[in-house]
């Protein structure tokens, strides 16, 4: 359920500092800002997974080895738990209409703990579980609330990814032969659908996918700017993908790549990405172990702004003849 307390953005403390590190452009037509800190006042740890169009930010907090998910929209945090989820829950996607996905937790008698994933809309909740799978978990929806996205356990062994699509009831299982787990994380409403897969060296290594579900053409990638093993968690329409490498994050496309480098002891990922192609991840400290959540957001070209001048000098000179 949605919890009617709320904190309000002045009560942010780190939302408006710079991290003491910063971006570098691998390659480098598109640059991003410094990430801003996105940390929820209260709690040890703060995971953004997802951002929409609108700003709205969804992820999870830690407080006591408790998960509960939040809702960030307006400046202001708002907590979300599932009403059967008493051990923890956690969004992991938003789409533009507010629909939300994500997972709770329940624990059965003198056994571990089972997972549940749910699609919350309209004020009603609608649980999601692959028929042939011990285990669902939903990672992400697409922007237009089309495209579920997500990771399953079978019956008989082994984890793979998946794709959903809610306007055809379709479900698409994702992983290829040799992979021995997979992930899919984001879609775009093109139906581009970006994940990662675990495979032996002997086999040709782990790295990451993006499957068009319109072909079902599979891409793979083991490298991206020179980090190997990478892990693809997110597409906007442009087709920029976020995603991380060993403790390194990044976003970007095919010769195009910005790299956030980890400070010190630390390991950074970049998640969700919205359309306007502002950036959600988080910083792990290895030390305490705890979560900062992390804005990026990207900045115009040189030539982007030389344009922009060139405009408003053009637009300053036709009012002064006008004058």
């Amino acid at each position: 359920m949605i919890n009617s307390s709320s904190i309000a953005r002045a009560a942010l403390g780190g939302l408006t500092g710079l991290l003491l590190w910063g971006p570098t452009a691998a390659s480098a037509n598109t640059n991003y800002s410094s990430p801003t800190a996105f940390n929820r006042p209260g709690f040890a740890s703060t995971q953004p997974w997802d951002i929409n169009d609108n700003g709205v930010i969804v992820g999870q907090s830690d407080s006591e080895g408790v998960r509960e998910g939040f809702i960030y929209r307006a400046g202001t945090f708002t907590s979300f738990s599932h009403p059967e989820g008493a051990g923890s829950t956690v969004l992991a996607g938003v789409a533009n209409d507010g629909t939300l996905v994500g997972s709770y937790w329940t624990t059965a008698p003198n056994g571990p703990s089972i997972q549940h994933s749910f699609i919350y809309a309209d004020g009603s909740y609608t649980a999601f579980e692959i028929a042939d799978s011990s285990s669902t978990s939903i990672r992400n929806i697409s922007s237009n609330a089309r495209y579920l996205t997500g990771t399953a356990t079978s019956l008989s062994g082994g984890s793979y990814a998946f794709a959903f699509d809610r306007s055809t009831q379709t479900l698409t299982k994702l992983s290829a032969t040799g992979d021995s787990g997979s992930i899919a994380q984001g879609a775009n409403t093109l139906g581009q659908v970006t994940g990662s897969f675990t495979r032996p060296a002997s086999a040709g290594g782990s790295g990451s996918f993006i499957v068009d579900l319109n072909t079902m053409t599979r891409t793979e990638y083991l490298d991206v700017a020179g980090l190997g093993s990478p892990r693809f968690r997110d597409i906007n329409d442009s087709g920029f993908v976020t995603g991380f490498a060993g403790t390194t994050a990044f976003v970007g496309k095919l010769g195009d790549w910005t790299v956030f480098t980890p400070p010190g002891d630390t390991q950074e990922a970049s998640y969700g990405i919205n359309n306007s192609g502002t950036v959600v991840g988080w910083s792990r400290d290895n030390t305490s172990f705890n979560f900062n959540g992390w804005v990026a957001t990207p900045v115009p070209e040189p030539t982007s702004w030389a344009l922009m001048a060139l405009g408003l000098a053009g637009l300053a000179l036709r009012k002064r003849r006008q004058a």
